[in-house]
């Protein structure tokens, strides 16, 4: 009956921790997505300028306009931060699977102790026995 009980604990407790992993994971990628909708519409917005420059009087001048290289800036800026999203993903994935690993390791350590106890408690029982079958004689 104790192992069915720890076999539902186990499961539920599996249940709450891939929640708790997708549900950060779901955020992230909810953040990643809007980072990439947002470098998207600065992608958009470089190339306009760089048409509106490269059709201009002097194409030359694509490279030292300001509003060029403030795109170009917060691009990188932005394929920086969907960098650290990725990573912050991975993360995660680790994090939650280490929790695991170090649960299931506790609750194996817990069994055995519990086993040595039982193996005590019974060698305690059979001294008595010994014991009083030696008093007897």
């Amino acid at each position: 009956m104790a192992s069915l009980l720890d076999s539902i604990r186990d499961g539920l407790e599996l249940v709450v921790d891939k929640t708790e992993e997708y549900s950060k994971i779901g955020k992230i990628k909810v953040d990643i997505f809007t980072t990439k909708r947002n470098i998207e519409k600065q992608f958009t917005e470089l190339g306009g300028l760089a048409f509106d420059l490269l059709t201009g009087d002097d194409p030359k001048s694509l490279q030292k306009d300001e509003k060029i290289v403030k795109l170009v800036e917060e691009i990188k800026a932005l394929e920086a931060e969907l960098k650290e999203k990725e990573t912050e993903i991975e993360n995660v994935k680790e994090e939650k699977e280490k929790e695991r690993q170090e649960r299931q390791e506790s609750r194996k350590q817990a069994e055995a102790e519990e086993g040595d106890d039982t193996i005590k408690s019974e060698n305690i029982e059979d001294a008595k026995v010994i014991d009083e079958t030696d008093k007897k004689e």
